[in-house]
Parts: structure tokens; sequence; C-alpha cells
């Protein structure tokens, strides 16, 4: 392929990249993005690599549980997280922790689906005068099920994190943090993969903000208290070699 050709395909992918994160601002369920949740995007360089860590934040009008409840959904993603396509529960292990399968397909030309398994840890803990929260964390593990796409292409990195903190004085509201860390592998620029996390990730809570919003979650009553849930853990950097916890 010439250089030319070369340039002229980048333009496009380009091209079908900023249409497909900016579009006409339409998320999950018909939700426009003016009536999604403010949120504040940082990058952050992980020493020796050549993706960024990216850290998000916004404010969801649900309490916590009802966030963690669409978070923990993860055989629905397909319905309502975007680019998500596949979304299969492979087992829980005797600390509870979740091994989950999920392939994602942007709809682009050139770029292939990419797909992936992760193991998921859910705490839960406490915050004085505040309430309840929820942390997931996940982290990306070897090896991928039967019947899994084999035109995938299998991401090299995945780890993050989310962060559902209970706001003072605010039960029905939930300061939702968000970090992640990925490098999808295969042929896309590195560039084009911070193109797509800075932008795709408002697109990201305005469809968890929907679903926290609709009749299938706002509604549900905050899981039974198990065990003393304790402070807060300590999550560090998503990007960071050893999870800190």
């Amino acid at each position: 392929m010439s250089v030319r050709a070369r340039r002229v395909r980048s333009l496009r992918i380009l091209a079908a990249v900023t249409a497909a994160l900016l579009g006409d601002g339409r998320v999950a369920w018909g939700q426009t993005a003016g009536a999604a949740p403010a949120v504040t995007v940082e990058t952050r360089a992980i020493p020796g690599r050549d993706v960024k860590q990216v850290n998000a934040q916004g404010l969801i009008e649900a309490p916590p549980h009802v966030v963690r409840a669409v978070i923990a959904d993860l055989e629905r993603y397909p319905a309502f997280m975007p680019y998500v396509k596949e979304s299969r529960v492979l087992g829980r292990d005797a600390s509870g922790d979740m091994q989950n399968y999920q392939r994602l397909s942007f709809g682009l030309p050139f770029v292939q689906d990419r797909h992936y398994v992760i193991r998921i840890t859910e705490r839960e803990y406490r915050e004085p005068g505040r309430g309840r929260g929820w942390v997931f964390v996940w982290r990306l593990e070897e090896g991928l099920p039967s019947g899994a796409s084999a035109s995938a292409v299998r991401v090299s990195v995945n780890s993050g994190y989310w962060d559902l903190r209970p706001v003072a004085g605010a039960g029905s509201a939930s300061d939702v943090r968000y970090c992640v860390f990925t490098d999808p592998a295969g042929s896309l620029p590195k560039w084009l993969v911070g193109l797509a996390n800075t932008e795709g990730i408002p697109q990201l809570f305005a469809a968890v903000a929907t679903a926290a919003a609709s009749s299938r979650y706002a509604s549900l009553p905050a899981p039974p208290e198990g065990s003393p849930a304790g402070e807060r853990p300590a999550v560090g950097d998503c990007g960071a070699v050893t999870p800190s916890w």
C-alpha cells in the first residue's frame, strides 16, 4: 500500500471514529448528550507505556446501590453499554471474583472487533456520614472462552475500576469515579486510541446514567447489609502493574 493510500485510509478511520463517538450526540435508549451528566476526563502518562491511563469523574443522579446494580448487570451490557456486543459471565470463584468475557464492536471500516476476559473484584465500603459505596476493579485474564469470535483481536492491556461514592446530604446521587488503562492491540494508532478513550467516556457515563434512571434499576432496594463494610479501598492507579489492594 502506498504512503498516500495509507494516509487516506487513516483519515477515513479518523472520520469514522469521530462520527461514531460524537455523531448526533445520541447514546443508549435515545438519551441526548445534553441530558448526560457532566464528566471531567483527564489522562495520565504511565512510565514505559505508549498508551495513557484515563480518569473520569461525574455525578449521576441515582443512589450508589442503583448505579452498582447497573455496573454489576454484566450480561445485559449489550443492551446499554456503548460498543459492547457480547458479555458473558464465565464463572465465579470462592472469593466472589467474576470472570467476564466481552466483545466490543465499533462498526467502523477497517476496525476489527476487540475481545478479552477480565477478572472483576467487587468491594463494598462505608463512608462515615455518607453511607455505603462500592468499588469494582478489573484486570485482564489470560485466554479466551470457547466460542469466542475467531475474527476479533484480543486486547493486550485492560485494567480499571468503577468507584461509586455516596454524596453527603444527597442519598439520591452518586459521585462516580472511573479509571481505565487499555491498549486495544492491532494496528490502531495510539493517538486514535487516546481519542476514543477521552471522547467515548462521557458517552459511557451517559449510558450508565440512563440505565440507572430506567424502571429496571431505579426502584431496586438497597442490598442487605452483609459483613461489616470497611473503609473505601485504596484503588490507586489502574495502570499500575500490581494493584494496590
